[in-house]
């Protein structure tokens, strides 16, 4: 028969093989970009066919068309290199592949349009042939290149074997293509043979979600070759052993060869069941007994109540049968908005413990609940559905680095997931391994029920106990501040007998010396300037008490234009006297940089007015206090008045701003305004809260404690907004740092 025939009958055959690919990737709904370049790809393979078919058929076609033919079949193969990167690029997501797309079919455009001017005109001296050849072999380097970084560099195993599944198709592919572009003759059609392999191969990875694990295939071919050598190895032996006693035993030929029958029988069925067992377990990668694994698994779990320790149980006998890197429980709870909330509680390795959060109509909670079946990283990252689930699920999953999530189910609810990470071999996990895998996380739901239910109890315990402790603080707070009312009702008692008891004495003075007739002009105004003096304490005292129960049913504010400057200067002004008295240092800082502010000035100078006269009584003599000041944002500023004093513990430093709370003993009470220690009613700073705070300012205390010979001090933070406004304060401390 004639080589052309041979050739024909192949191209035909092989033609015809890739216009079924084609066809079926042209009538296929809804092609995605991978399926269309696919389309091109099989488009230019039939031309390639068609055109090394031609080049090898001298006997039929004139030199003219076998020439052109050959001529073409190093542009064809270059279109089919550059198409097959750029698939490659667009499968492992690389964002530089519509570059690789224009780049390549631009310079093949340009290498076609030479390639067909000089056939019809003139011979060219430029050698087309070899840059073509040059330019398939830089864009297929460029495509093993990208397959075996892209098989290295992933993590988890499915990728990685979809790595390896599409660097062995481009071998096939561009060993067909190589196979070609030599002068080799009729043995030219070889290359079109293999390539239809990796053709084949190619429509099944685009085609198909999940491709076949490489790996178990190799094994499973590598199994059968080991079988298939030793049985052929042991019947030669057989054979040319009984060829040799046939020639030197006496026995008849038939019973010798029944002997040596009987004898490879007890011989060759116990080496071949061993040799199975050997290669199922390289196949399927099961070195343990499932059946016993679970029955242990079951009787550890029993009596486990801790979720950390379950975690860490269910992962850790994973891995000693299947040696994975890392695992978790992810435990789920449903949100109110009917979603659900994935909790991991680290098992093995380094795990993300951040909360993931699926919502309701999230795609992976359908499918999770709707299934029932394990899912998969590669799924997340790769299925056309579950890739519309929200960027923040998937990328919350991503971060867990697990391979596997199989679902734990209990009373009927999807109670969590065991999340496993890929093995250590690197192989994705086996169908076996999965149902062993899912038959372990059935166990798992029972023992995880116990689990919650014992966390719930914990949890509702330590809620138990922080209310009593914060019931015992109130109590405690409630007691402080009774205690304090009662001690008001001494201290106020005092405060007022103290300026009528002055009043009623210099009156009773007044009237003696009325009386004598010996009453002067200067006895009369030192008489009057001494009642003076208590009248206008005990007026101080009075509307402290009426401004106090104002703070309940709301102070009255007059907000108008007005500056920080000015309110501190009147309220430093009536402490003058008593400043040079107990020689103590007033500094202020900053009070200019404050911008105009809207406020009610007279009562920011009553707040502040409370807060220095507090700091000139709790600072002891030759002490210094310093008021600073310093914008906080573009609404708000600060105000700092520290002191050099004996400090506040920190039990009071809450309370200190309630009505009638004071600090100290009652028995250490002064009757002195501004003593050293010297108390009042207890109602200044509450005052000065009210005022700060209606406002829609705040105000806090900070001091290390209360210490009469260190002396620590004290530093009141007032934040107050530009400009004054009804309500609660914008600015929040743990914003700024505070």
């Amino acid at each position: 028969m004639e080589t052309w025939l041979y050739i024909s009958g192949i191209g035909i055959a092989i033609g015809l093989v890739h216009l079924i690919l084609f066809l079926i990737l042209l009538f296929r709904r809804r092609k995605e970009g991978r399926e269309k370049l696919a389309l091109v790809y099989t488009l230019f393979s039939l031309f390639w066919i068609a055109a090394v078919a031609l080049a090898n058929l001298e006997a039929v076609f004139l030199p003219v068309v076998t020439e052109s033919a050959g001529a073409l079949i190093p542009v064809l193969a270059l279109a089919l290199a550059v198409g097959y990167l750029t698939c490659v690029a667009l499968l492992l997501e690389y964002p530089f592949w519509p570059i690789v797309a224009t780049a390549g079919y631009t310079w093949t455009a340009i290498l076609l349009g030479a390639t067909v001017y000089f056939l019809f005109a003139p011979p060219s001296r430029l050698p087309l042939e070899q840059i073509g050849m040059g330019s398939w072999a830089v864009f297929t380097l460029g495509t093993l290149v990208l397959l075996t970084v892209g098989l290295f560099r992933s993590r988890m195993a499915f990728h990685r074997n979809r790595a390896l599944y599409w660097l062995l198709t481009a071998d096939a592919l561009a060993l067909g293509q190589a196979l070609t572009l030599f002068p080799l003759g009729p043995l030219r059609m070889v290359g079109p043979l293999v390539h239809t392999l990796g053709a084949i191969a190619l429509l099944r990875g685009v085609l198909g979600f999940w491709l076949p694990n490489v790996k178990a295939v190799l094994r499973s071919i590598f199994g059968f070759l080991f079988l298939f050598t030793a049985t052929a190895l042991l019947l030669t032996g057989v054979v040319l052993a009984v060829e040799r006693l046939m020639t030197i035993s006496v026995m008849p030929s038939t019973s010798l060869a029944i002997l040596l029958a009987v004898g490879l029988a007890l011989v060759y069925l116990p080496l071949y069941q061993a040799l199975a067992r050997l290669v199922d377990r390289l196949l399927v990668g099961i070195g343990f007994d499932p059946a016993q694994a679970l029955r242990d698994y079951s009787q550890t779990i029993s009596t486990v109540l801790d979720l950390e320790q379950l975690a860490q149980t269910a992962v850790q006998t994973v891995s000693q049968v299947l040696d994975i890197q890392r695992g978790a429980l992810l435990i789920s709870s449903e949100t109110e908005r009917g979603g659900l909330l994935l909790r991991p509680v680290p098992g093995l390795g380094e795990v993300s413990t951040d909360p993931i959060e699926l919502e309701p109509i999230s795609p992976l909670l359908v499918r999770l609940k709707e299934q029932h079946t394990p899912l998969f990283q590669y799924e997340v990252e790769h299925h056309p559905v579950l890739r519309e689930a929200l960027p923040r699920e998937r990328e919350g999953l991503r971060a867990l680095e697990m391979e596997i999530y199989l679902p734990i189910w209990a009373e009927g609810e999807l109670a969590g997931l065991l999340a496993l990470g890929p093995q250590r071999t690197g192989e994705p996990y086996a169908p076996r391994i999965v149902e062993f895998l899912s038959t372990l996380a059935h166990q798992t739901g029972v023992a995880l029920q116990n689990a919650r239910l014992f966390a719930g109890l914990q949890e509702l315990n330590a809620q138990i106990m922080q209310l009593n402790e914060s019931l015992r603080a109130a109590y405690d707070r409630l007691e402080r501040l009774d205690r304090a009312k009662s001690d008001f009702l001494s201290i106020a008692s005092h405060e007022l007998r103290t300026p009528l008891t002055q009043i009623r004495g210099y009156t009773d003075v007044l009237n003696e010396l009325v009386r004598s007739d010996a009453l002067t002009r200067d006895q009369i105004a030192r008489i009057t300037e001494n009642i003076s003096r208590p009248v206008r304490r005990l007026e101080r005292i009075i509307n402290a008490m009426l401004d106090a129960s104002q703070l309940e049913t709301g102070m009255n504010f007059h907000f108008a234009p007005t500056a920080l400057v000015g309110v501190m200067r009147m309220a430093i002004e009536p402490f003058q006297e008593a400043l040079q008295e107990r020689n103590l240092t007033l500094t202020t800082y900053g009070l200019e940089d404050i911008g105009p502010i809207r406020a009610d000035m007279d009562r920011l100078v009553q707040a502040f007015g409370n807060l220095i006269s507090n700091a000139i009584k709790f600072t002891p003599d030759g002490g210094r206090i310093t008021i600073e000041a310093h914008p906080l944002d573009k609404e708000h500023f600060e105000v700092t008045i520290t002191d050099t004093g004996i400090g506040i513990s920190k039990v009071d430093q809450d309370l200190i701003f309630e009505k009638f709370y004071r600090v100290g003993s009652i028995d250490l009470h002064s009757s002195g305004e501004y003593k050293f220690k010297g108390g009042g009613p207890g109602l200044g700073l509450s005052i000065a809260r009210g005022v700060i705070e209606g406002h829609g300012g705040c105000i806090w205390v900070e001091s290390e404690g209360y210490d009469e010979e260190r002396y620590p001090g004290s530093t009141f933070h007032v934040v107050l907004p530009y400009h004054a406004h009804r309500g609660p304060c914008r600015w929040k401390r743990s914003e700024q740092g505070g």
